[in-house]
């Protein structure tokens, strides 16, 4: 199997793949990897005359390209907020129309990034949850698990993505607690400032994946957009959509509320990526900015900066 012929440039972005993607690529075609932030998303694109199929893999998991553009694949990678700094290296391989396979390793180095952090002390009742309770919020997060492992390869969204709501942050991706001396689990999403009431959209097109009222979260959507990536919409006042529905960019599918363990009315907006969980306004900001391409023929397939 031949390798790409590449030369490298600057990127910034994610991905996906199929089951026949088995062996190792060749050797990584750069000494100086890409580099990404924890809780960010890389966008990789394939472009080149005679391209019949494109698959990735990272680690144990498969990547999956989807078509962009007449020449173009193109996939998303996330980068999990506690993913562990250092070098991981994604495979790529492409088939030609002719039947040729080409293939190669892009490295990418993640680099740990400083969220915020606070710390301060609680009643301990305030902190005792009880087994019973316990309980409740061990199946509720069994059930969000199995909504993102159930990935499917259809593809809704489309550029752009857009704002739920148009509050500013009041919490920020990432950002920690130390409650008593123990750390908690960092906040995986944005909470945005909204008003009881306010009319909650759909960031892109998608369809339902779930809706409930959980402990934690209150009421919740949680949006599928397909090939891995969802959007999730918690401590909701009022559903305007059901479980399974089809939604479009810009459908109001809530109002926002101060449902669940919430102080104060607010919307909280998170997303994942393959599992990974990634702060969501790299969707507003990333998709449509910077890439990485692969371009040229099928005999000598290169990669370039857009």
């Amino acid at each position: 199997m031949k390798p790409f012929s590449v030369a490298l440039t600057i990127a910034i972005f994610s991905w996906g793949v199929g089951p026949e993607f088995l062996r190792p690529a060749s050797k990584p075609f750069a000494t100086k990897p890409l580099e990404v932030f924890q809780g960010e998303i890389l966008e990789l694109k394939v472009s080149g005359a005679g391209l019949a199929a494109v698959i990735g893999r990272l680690g144990k998991d498969n990547i999956q390209f989807y078509p962009s553009g007449d020449k173009d694949y193109a996939t998303l990678i996330g980068i999990d907020l506690e993913a562990k700094a250092g070098v991981i290296n994604i495979a790529v391989k492409a088939k030609t129309t002719a039947g040729a396979d080409r293939e190669t390793q892009i490295p990418v180095k993640i680099k740990a990034k400083p969220f915020q952090q606070e710390s301060f002390s609680v009643a301990t009742e305030f902190d005792d949850l009880g087994p019973e309770l316990l309980e409740r919020i061990r199946r509720e997060q069994e059930q969000f698990d199995r909504t993102f492992a159930a990935s499917t390869p259809q593809r809704w969204w489309r550029r752009p993505f857009i704002l739920p709501v148009s509050g500013a942050i009041s919490s920020p991706f990432g950002y920690r607690r130390v409650i008593n001396g123990a750390p908690r689990a960092p906040h995986t999403g944005v909470d945005l400032k909204a008003p009881l009431g306010t009319e909650v959209l759909a960031a892109n097109h998608g369809r339902v994946a779930l809706r409930g009222d959980f402990f934690f979260s209150g009421k919740s959507l949680i949006l599928s957009h397909g090939d891995g990536l969802y959007t999730m919409y918690f401590h909701l006042s009022q559903f305007n959509v059901e479980e399974g529905d089809e939604v479009h960019r810009g459908d109001v599918i809530a109002l926002s509320g101060m449902t669940g363990r919430v102080s104060g009315p607010h919307l909280h907006w998170g997303a994942r990526l393959n599992r990974a969980r990634v702060d969501p306004f790299e969707l507003i900001e990333k998709l449509g900015a910077k890439t990485t391409a692969i371009v040229g023929s099928e005999k000598n397939i290169q990669i370039k900066g857009e």
